[in-house]
C-alpha cells in the first residue's frame, strides 16, 4: 500500500468564502479545523507509511496562518505538493514569490463558477475579477492551472463563455459537473439542476466546444471528457471492462491511486464522501494509526479492495441489464451520495445515462458534428 501517487491533506474545514453549494458546508466550517499537533500527527504517519505526494486543499488551504510552516515541514520530510486547490484570492504575486523561493513547482486547481455568475456562487462581491486576475499572475509566472466549474439552474447557460474565458487565462483543462444536493444547499433543491437538465445543457454546448477549436481539454461531468494533448475522446461513465474480467476488475480504481483525509481526520476514499451520512463509519488516522488502516481490516481497505463481481453479486438485478459491461456499476462517492450507507449501492446517474438514451443522444450530436 505504499507510494501510492498522491494523497489529500485538507489543512482546514474553514474557507474564507462563503460559497453557497459548498458540499462541505465550509461556511460554517462543519468539519472544523486540525490543530497543529495533528497535522504533525498526520505527516509523521504519512512519513512512517512512505507516502510522499500531498496536494493540499480544503475549505481554503491558506486561510490558516501556518500554511508555510505547515509547507516547509512537508518538505522536511521529503514530501512534495503537486496540487493546491484554492479560490484564488491569496493567489498574488507575493504567494508566487514564496512558491518561488522554495523552488516549488507546483499546481493550482481554481474554482471558478460562471461568467456573471461566480460571486453570487462564492458569496463574496468580487469574487471573480479575484480568481482571474489570480490566473494571470500564474499564467504569467508559468504555474501550471486547471479549473472546476459547478453549474446550477442560474449558472448552467454560462458553460461556453466560461470555457473560453478559462483557456484565453492559460487554463490547461477544466471539469464541469453539477451542484451537489447536499452540504449548504442540501435543503435548496430550486438551485440545482436535474440530471435530464444538465445532460440537455452538454448535449447543447458540445458542438460549440469544437466549433471553438477545442480551446482545453474538458471534463462535463462523467458524459464528455476530450484530452486535447492525447487527441481523444472519452465518458468516464463508460467503463467497457469484460464481463469475464469482473472477479479481477476493481470497483473503483481512484482509491487505489488517490486518498482523502478529512479535517477531522478520517480516511477517505474520494473528497466528494466528506459531510456525508457514511464518513463516520471509516477509520480515523488520529484514532487508529495509519499504518494499521491499510494493513488491517478497514472499511476503507474494503474499498480499495472491491471487486466488479462484489458490485454484481450485491446487486443482482444488475447482472441482467445490458448496460453491465459499460457502467459496471458505475462511481462509488456518487452512489453513497444517493445510499448513505451503502458503498456497493448503484450510481443512479450512470443508470440515467445509460438507460436514459444520454449516450445515443451524445453520440448522434458527435456524429452529425463529424467528431465520432
Amino acid at each position: 500500500m505504499k507510494n501510492r501517487v498522491h494523497r489529500f491533506l485538507p489543512r482546514t474545514g474553514r474557507c474564507n468564502y462563503k460559497c453557497r453549494h459548498c458540499f462541505m458546508s465550509a461556511p460554517h466550517a462543519a468539519q472544523g479545523e486540525p490543530s497543529w499537533e495533528q497535522l504533525m500527527t498526520m505527516l509523521d504517519a504519512f512519513q512512517r507509511c512512505g507516502i510522499h505526494n500531498l496536494n493540499l486543499t480544503g475549505g481554503e488551504p491558506m486561510f490558516r496562518r501556518d500554511f508555510w510552516e505547515l509547507v516547509d515541514e512537508i518538505h522536511k520530510r521529503g514530501m512534495v505538493v503537486p496540487t493546491l486547490y484554492s479560490n484564488g484570492l491569496l493567489i498574488t504575486d507575493a504567494f508566487l514569490d514564496e512558491l518561488d523561493k522554495r523552488h516549488m513547482r507546483l499546481a493550482i486547481q481554481f474554482s471558478f463558477d460562471g461568467v456573471g455568475h461566480h460571486d453570487w456562487m462564492r458569496g463574496v462581491p468580487g469574487a471573480e475579477r479575484i480568481v482571474v486576475d489570480a490566473l494571470k499572475h500564474c499564467r504569467d509566472r508559468g504555474i501550471p492551472t486547471s479549473v472546476s466549474m459547478v453549474v446550477c439552474r442560474e449558472s448552467v447557460g454560462s458553460i461556453r463563455e466560461s470555457v473560453n474565458l478559462m483557456a484565453s487565462l492559460g487554463v490547461r483543462s477544466m471539469k464541469v459537473g453539477n451542484a451537489s444536493p447536499q452540504g449548504e444547499w442540501k435543503n435548496e433543491p430550486e438551485h440545482y439542476l436535474t440530471q435530464a437538465e444538465l445532460y440537455e445543457a452538454f448535449l447543447e454546448y458540445i458542438p460549440h466546444y469544437f466549433e471553438d477549436g477545442k480551446p482545453l481539454t474538458l471534463g462535463l461531468e462523467g458524459f464528455f471528457l476530450y484530452d486535447t494533448d492525447m487527441e481523444k475522446l472519452a465518458a468516464l461513465h463508460e467503463k467497457n471492462i469484460q464481463e469475464t474480467d469482473f472477479p479481477k476488475a476493481l470497483m473503483c480504481g481512484h482509491v487505489r491511486r488517490e486518498m482523502y483525509i478529512s479535517p477531522k481526520g478520517n480516511v477517505l476514499p474520494c473528497m466528494s464522501i466528506v459531510g456525508g451520512p457514511i464518513e463516520e463509519q471509516f477509520p480515523n488516522m488520529l484514532e487508529t494509526p495509519l499504518e494499521d488502516i491499510l494493513d488491517r481490516d478497514s472499511l476503507y481497505m474494503d474499498i480499495v479492495n472491491f471487486r466488479i463481481s462484489d458490485f454484481m453479486e450485491h446487486n443482482p438485478e444488475c447482472q441482467e441489464c445490458e448496460y453491465r459491461t459499460a457502467c459496471c456499476g458505475g462511481c462509488r462517492a456518487i452512489a453513497v451520495r444517493d445510499h448513505p450507507t451503502d458503498y456497493l449501492a448503484k450510481d443512479l446517474i450512470a443508470c440515467e445515462y445509460f438507460k436514459g438514451g444520454w449516450k445515443e443522444k451524445k453520440d448522434a450530436v458527435l456524429k452529425s458534428i463529424g467528431e465520432l
